[in-house]
């Protein structure tokens, strides 16, 4: 029997292997080649020790600069022709994208595009995102509406907008919700909590995040004397033109209750020294693995009543959800929530069941692997057509 090919086209080499580790190690399991694309690849000794093809990408600059979109499409466009893979499976709207334009050029490669959120793109407000909407769109309908290709969506509100806006056929859409959660190493731990309780948002150091936020709840709960810590976990982001610098983030924290920890490895840690998560986000969201750990790791959370999040938190079940933009209703509901030990930990547990009821990574895998093996349908080019 032939080998069966597949490559991964990603966004970040670090992301690969805190979010698709899980699922490129179920496809070798189901007897794929596995070779991961990716800027940095040809420097990590660990795809090859995990037994991973590793190919080198040239690195992407923020947003859709065109110089730099078709530097990244050709040098994908050659790695199909030297590697001729059976599937490439293209990670975030920017890479499908670039995937997509990459095998229009190839008649038989098939490709799978996981438009985990649809960030800047779509979620950035005032001329430059509407603009760039407007010349990148026509292109990003080629590269993604066409027989050879299956979508996944991570939530049903990004799924509509893309089928109502023509990006899509829904013939090619599947949801599968999150990239998962590995429910062995984010667990319910028995470590002691802290006292007074710790309100913690890890999240990308990007504004859209809803940082300044969570800053001005922690301000408000502080100036109402509600005893807490509160803090942030992220390390600083490039390649996203809301990224927050170091100067504005330590600008932003001048005078605030708000401790900034920086790039936090041990993550299950971590959240087992927290007891609420808070991630007010208004940014264009898959399904934020954060709330899938907080979730598997028994913790209340806070959060947005936003594409995406409300995917992983029922309001008043395992969680309270809050108006977009809105820094006294996210203290509000914080506040309810320190004040009642008992609810945090009735909410910890139902979020637990939660994550391993919908999040379970084994299947998140098994419901990927199962789009690889999809037979392309039969719905037209017409990739120009809606709006």
């Amino acid at each position: 029997m032939p080998e069966k090919k597949l490559l991964y086209v990603i966004n970040h080499i670090d992301w690969f292997w805190s979010h698709r580790l899980a699922l490129a190690e179920g496809a070798q399991q189901e007897g794929w080649v596995v070779g991961v694309a990716v800027t940095g690849a040809g420097k990590d000794e660990r795809l090859g020790e995990k037994g991973f093809g590793a190919f080198e990408l040239p690195p992407a600059d923020k947003g859709f600069a065109p110089f730099t979109i078709l530097k990244i499409v050709y040098a994908v466009y050659n790695l199909l022709q030297k590697e001729k893979p059976d599937v490439v499976h293209a990670i975030t709207l920017k890479y499908a994208f670039i995937a997509g334009l990459a095998a229009r050029f190839d008649k038989n490669v098939r490709v799978v595009h996981t438009l985990a959120g649809l960030g800047y793109l779509f979620s950035g407000e005032g001329f430059k995102p509407k603009m760039l909407r407007t010349l990148v769109g026509p292109f990003l309908k080629l590269a993604l509406k066409h027989p050879r290709a299956q979508i996944i969506f991570q939530n049903p509100d990004d799924q509509d907008l893309m089928i109502h806006r023509g990006f899509v056929h829904r013939e090619q859409c599947h949801l599968i919700r999150g990239s998962g959660v590995d429910l062995d190493i984010f667990s319910v731990m028995d470590a002691q909590k802290e006292d007074p309780p710790i309100v913690l948002m890890p999240t990308r150091l990007v504004h859209d995040k809803g940082i300044a936020v969570f800053i001005q709840a922690a301000c408000l709960l502080q100036a109402r004397g509600v005893e807490a810590r509160f803090q942030l976990a992220g390390g600083l982001t490039r390649n996203n033109p809301l990224a927050i610098s170091k100067e504005q983030m330590e600008k932003m924290l001048e005078n605030t209750p708000v401790e900034w920890l920086g790039r936090v490895e041990d993550m299950p840690g971590l959240l087992a020294r927290a007891s609420i998560i808070c991630y007010p986000s208004y940014y264009g969201e898959g399904i934020p693995k954060v709330l899938l750990e907080a979730a598997a790791s028994g913790l209340a959370i806070v959060t947005t009543d936003h594409p995406g999040c409300r995917e992983a938190v029922k309001d008043g079940e395992n969680g309270l959800l809050v108006p977009p933009r809105d820094a006294r209703a996210t203290a509000d509901a914080l506040e309810t929530l320190l004040a009642d030990k008992g609810l945090r930990a009735q909410m910890g547990q139902a979020g637990r069941k939660r994550a391993e009821t919908h999040f379970d990574v084994r299947l998140i895998v098994k419901d990927t692997l199962r789009v690889y093996n999809v037979t392309p349908a039969s719905y037209g080019e017409d990739h120009f057509s809606g709006g």
